[in-house]
């Protein structure tokens, strides 16, 4: 440490040693008891305070306990004394080594984009909806897609879970893009023309995301997609009763208006090869076919009339084909597939919906709010079953023979379903719809080739999306197993950064839509109720009344209740700063 470190650090720990609000403490417990962290990880607010009164501030401040600390303020409420605790707080942060301290807040620390979520709520706090927009348009070009269906992992890491429920930020990110007026294009600087041409096959959230950035970027780029209309999964994986067709629309719009061109029903494999693209003069490719074929399995009664297939079930009625459901349906499936099929065959006129899966309640991948609203709609649901035979007479289905699964897993993790052949039990139905998992149609690739394969998916290095093959990029459900649409966004951006290298640019994709004003003074005091307040409801269509349609049942904050909510934010990213900040004011 050298002298001038030394002597702040010093200087420092005296400002604390002596600081009368400390000195006032009396280790009564007061704020032990109201804060809502004592006990987890051995935290406790009362023994970190006798730490610096027994000068051993550098012993605390070398702890892993003052960056545990959510500074909800719930201790400084209780405490009797007036003791300023979060003061004592952020200069033991102070105080801390560069190791201790955390790189950024933990939500945008999970966001695999890496929005700046601390940044737009305190937008929408101050009611700055475009600016908001504008902020998450930086990372991601679907706010609005994200806002309905993203798994918003930033809401697993939110530090405001500690104090009593995470910040409803999914929800948020949706209120900014359903209100924003459109005025970050007057932002949006467009590089000159490159004069490289760039293809992108696919037209699902990792390709048109490449497409996004690449052509800001000035590159030229042209999108090949095998559908008829652009989406992907977005628009043939996900019902309309969770992502409405107008709101995919209009982002994919903002995606195109940039100047990129869109070939649609163009399959690759089938109406053009790899070589084609290059003897047209595209210089890269980006490969982000997807995942939209369902897997399949052998088993008994499978090939029947009134047997279907998950994706291809929610794929045609997105496509406005004639699908029909008969009174009795059971999904086999434990994901988000299998929930959204069970889901859509009640509003399509299933007066019984049965949704039976290999794992336990716990191990369900579906995620847990779209499981309660299944419940919440009347689907039974069956865990540790799995899929024996499918009953019928004359071509025509009378039920499925299920047999109890007894573990899914293996002791390393892997999937190895074992069964206990001795329990059964039959459900009995008209119709069953198959959603074990989705697979990716590779026709394309040369085995021969250097495009490698390994478990059906293209090898890639996962930080830049390289294949083997010079040139060709991929990425999204295509290199790893079906994963999420923020995961596929985030690997359109790491392959348009790597894309614009390989053209001659610096590969940085960064954009700021929204000019940042000098950071305000943030002190971090809290209200008084701050560490109480609750989360906000999220307004729903009622139960009674989904089945009526595909109405999008999540119905999205109003203007007080996004206010609100915002502010409950802890401001992890402003306390960041205090922490790396002089208490002196250097």
């Amino acid at each position: 440490m050298g002298s001038d470190e030394t002597a702040l650090a010093e200087e420092l720990a005296k400002k604390f040693k002596d600081a009368a609000v400390i000195a006032a403490c009396e280790q009564c417990g007061c704020c032990t008891s109201a804060c809502p962290l004592t006990g987890k990880d051995d935290f406790n607010i009362r023994r970190l305070i006798r730490h610096v009164q027994l000068d051993l501030v550098d012993e605390m401040a070398d702890s892993p306990f003052p960056w545990f600390c959510t500074t909800c303020g719930r201790c400084e409420e209780a405490c009797p004394h007036s003791v300023e605790i979060l003061t004592g707080i952020r200069i033991l942060r102070q105080l801390s080594p560069p190791e201790r301290v955390p790189e950024d807040a933990p939500c945008t620390l999970a966001c695999p984009a890496k929005i700046d979520v601390p940044g737009y709520l305190r937008l929408i706090a101050q009611g700055k909806i475009d600016e908001a927009y504008a902020l998450i348009l930086e990372k991601v070009p679907f706010p609005g897609v994200l806002g309905r269906v993203c798994t918003h992992p930033c809401e697993d890491a939110c530090r405001r879970v500690d104090v009593n429920m995470p910040i409803a930020i999914c929800a948020l990110k949706r209120y900014a893009a359903d209100n924003e007026s459109g005025s970050w294009r007057e932002a949006l600087r467009m590089k000159d023309d490159t004069g490289h041409k760039v293809a992108i096959i696919g037209a699902g959230p990792a390709g048109l995301t490449a497409a996004f950035y690449l052509r800001i970027k000035g590159h030229q780029v042209t999108i090949f997609e095998s559908r008829a209309e652009p989406g992907g999964m977005m628009r043939f994986g996900i019902p309309s009763y969770r992502l409405p067709q107008a709101v995919l629309d209009k982002e994919i719009n903002q995606v195109l208006e940039l100047g990129i061109e869109l070939k649609t029903g163009q399959k690759l494999g089938k109406d053009f090869d790899l070589d084609q693209l290059k003897s047209q003069g595209y210089e890269a490719m980006f490969l982000a076919v997807g995942a939209q074929l369902s897997r399949k399995i052998e088993l008994e009664g499978a090939n029947l009339e009134d047997v279907l297939w998950g994706l291809d079930f929610l794929s045609g009625v997105r496509e406005g084909k004639e699908v029909s459901v008969k009174d009795g349906v059971l999904v086999v499936g434990g994901g988000n597939v299998a929930i959204d099929v069970a889901l859509t065959a009640l509003r399509l006129g299933a007066k019984g919906v049965t949704v039976a899966c290999l794992e336990t309640w716990e191990e369900m991948p579906a995620n847990q709010w779209e499981i309660e609203q299944a419940i919440d709609e009347g689907v039974k649901l069956m865990p540790s079953w799995g899929p024996s035979r499918i009953l019928e007479t004359d071509g025509k289905v009378l039920g499925m023979e299920l047999v109890r699964c007894t573990s899914v897993f293996d002791n390393e993790g892997n999937f190895s379903p074992t069964f206990d052949d001795s329990t059964r039990e039959t459900v009995e139905v008209e119709q069953v719809i198959l959603a074990i998992g989705q697979t990716t149609d590779l026709v394309f690739v040369d085995p021969k080739g250097s495009l490698k394969l390994e478990q059906s998916l293209i090898v890639v290095d996962q930080d830049t999306q390289e294949t083997g093959m010079p040139g060709v990029f991929a990425g999204g459900d295509v290199t790893k197993p079906p994963g999420t649409i923020i995961d596929a966004i985030a690997a359109g951006r790491r392959a348009a950064s790597s894309i614009d290298k390989f053209l001659g640019g610096d590969g940085n994709i960064e954009e700021t839509l929204w000019q940042r004003p000098a950071p305000e003074a943030y002190t971090g005091k809290r209200d008084k109720g701050f560490a109480d307040l609750a989360r906000v409801e999220i307004p729903k269509m009622p139960a009674s009344e989904t089945h009526q349609g595909f109405a999008e049942v999540e119905l999205g904050l109003d203007a007080e209740q996004a206010t609100t909510e915002a502010k409950r934010c802890l401001q992890c990213d402003l306390e960041l700063i205090i922490g790396r900040t002089s208490a002196l004011g250097d």
